[in-house]
């Protein structure tokens, strides 16, 4: 069976049945189907969870997907251990995709005036939330001068029965073909698919070249071809196998107000000027299921968390070929802060691979540079190597006046340090021993002696 969201499922209930759980009692989709999300956070627990029973929609929902690295690694077919390598490969396999003539999630379709957005399980997570948000709608358009086709995950605002107020990147590539488009006042054509298997969602995090059609590399990333067919109201492709489609076109330098929203700083978005969204037609497959990305929470960091520690790997190491892991911790977002192992050949090597960790993400703020001997996704390891082997007025360096991104709450304006926009200052920490000078050395048990050792042998239960 080719994969979806339902092929996914089924898979995680027979291979990790201890991370999904089933909610059957009803819940109101506005703060209540969240606060379940929440209640389980404070617990330190991060299942998926399927929520059966939506009020006033017909359709069950799944949420907190992505909040696990296991379920990560499920996923991508991947070692949770070596999930970065692993989803590289798969980034560079690009499989053409194969297009339907039919596809199950054409199996309804609702056009004209009897679209409704409102019969959509659509959840309002936030408190200030300026009204429910589809979060995990992954949106499909294609470049007006070459036809390649550009996916990406933006917040979209319900805004009556039929409107989004929709807000793109400022770097984004949909917000390069939406500009095209509006340069020459022709609206932009768009599709947004809800529900799939979890690869085709993570796709939309990738930072491959323009030049390069997204839905192929949705392939690699699925392993094997996904399948699409073509939009009943747009000329657009869309995946077979989601469960919605919503249909659509941007109109052309049309704005309205957006927000605020719980963005993935765990702040809100402030509202702001965003792009319309007109949805004509809704497709999905009988029995559909939502899929809800938990705004503002780990599932949202972690939906980008493998794709970026991918581009950071790969820029770093272009610059510093002995690097040996990177970390997008959740502490900074899975955005903000990165820390880099490495291993130092020279002195001022640190501060390269410093200086080149900071200009891999737009997003990136923070770079923490510490030796190869060092678990970077061990944040106490980390944070003891800064405290342990640094002399802060040499180690520590900054970039005033960086781009970083419109939703950083800290961020301003180069009119005005008071006034917020997109820029930052950018810093590092460069907490690599220096070469060719004694330091003292870790102290620890010989590995020899605990590493294949076992606690039952010793320990009586």
């Amino acid at each position: 069976m080719p994969k979806d969201l339902r092929q996914f499922l089924a898979e995680l209930e027979k291979k990790l049945p201890d991370e999904i759980v089933h909610v059957k009692r009803k819940v109101d989709p506005k703060f209540e189907l969240p606060a379940v999300l929440r209640k389980l956070q404070e617990e330190q627990r991060y299942p998926a969870a399927v929520f059966h029973n939506v009020k006033n929609s017909a359709f069950p929902v799944v949420s907190n997907i992505f909040s696990s690295t296991n379920r990560l690694a499920l996923a991508l077919s991947a070692d949770p251990d070596n999930l970065i390598q692993d989803y590289l490969k798969l980034e560079g396999e690009l499989i053409k995709p194969k297009v339907l003539r039919k596809a199950p999630v054409q199996e309804n379709v609702i056009s004209g005036t009897k679209v409704d957005l409102s019969k959509l399980p659509i959840v309002t997570h936030c408190e200030k939330d300026g009204g429910p948000y589809v979060t995990s709608g992954v949106a499909v358009m294609k470049n007006p001068e070459t036809g390649i086709y550009d996916v990406g995950i933006f917040r979209m605002q319900v805004q009556g029965k039929n409107n989004f107020g929709c807000l793109y990147g400022a770097y984004s590539k949909a917000a390069r073909i939406i500009a095209m488009n509006d340069a020459n006042n022709k609206p932009t054509e768009v599709a947004i698919f809800i529900g799939h298997h979890p690869a085709c969602v993570l796709t939309s995090q990738t930072k491959v070249p323009v030049d390069t059609d997204e839905f192929w590399v949705m392939g690699g990333i699925l392993g094997e071809a996904i399948e699409l067919v073509q939009a009943k109201s747009i000329d657009v492709l869309v995946p077979a196998r989601a469960e919605f489609v919503l249909e659509g076109v941007i109109p052309p330098n049309t704005l309205v107000p957006e927000g605020p929203f719980g963005e993935y700083p765990w702040y809100y978005g402030l509202e702001r000027r965003s792009n319309v969204i007109n949805i004509k037609t809704i497709t999905h497959r009988n029995d559909a299921i939502y899929h809800d990305i938990f705004s503002a929470h780990q599932d949202h960091n972690y939906a980008a968390k493998i794709q970026r520690e991918a581009v950071l790997y790969q820029r770093v190491k272009v610059a510093i070929p002995g690097v040996k892991n990177v970390s997008l911790p959740i502490s900074g977002t899975c955005r903000h802060m990165g820390y880099i192992s490495m291993r130092k050949d020279f002195d001022g090597q640190g501060k390269i691979a410093a200086m080149a960790a900071l200009v891999a993400d737009p997003m990136m703020k923070m770079a923490v540079i510490v030796d190869d001997d060092i678990d970077v996704t061990n944040e106490s390891e980390v944070w003891w190597a800064v405290t342990t082997r640094t002399q802060p007025d040499k180690a520590v360096f900054m970039v005033p006046d960086s781009y970083v991104s419109e939703l950083d709450p800290s961020a301003y304006s180069i009119k005005d340090r008071n006034r917020r926009d997109y820029l930052n200052t950018k810093w590092a920490i460069d907490a690599t021993k220096p070469v060719g000078i004694p330091f003292e050395e870790r102290a620890d048990v010989p590995r020899d002696a605990w590493a294949n050792l076992n606690l039952d042998d010793y320990i009586s239960k």
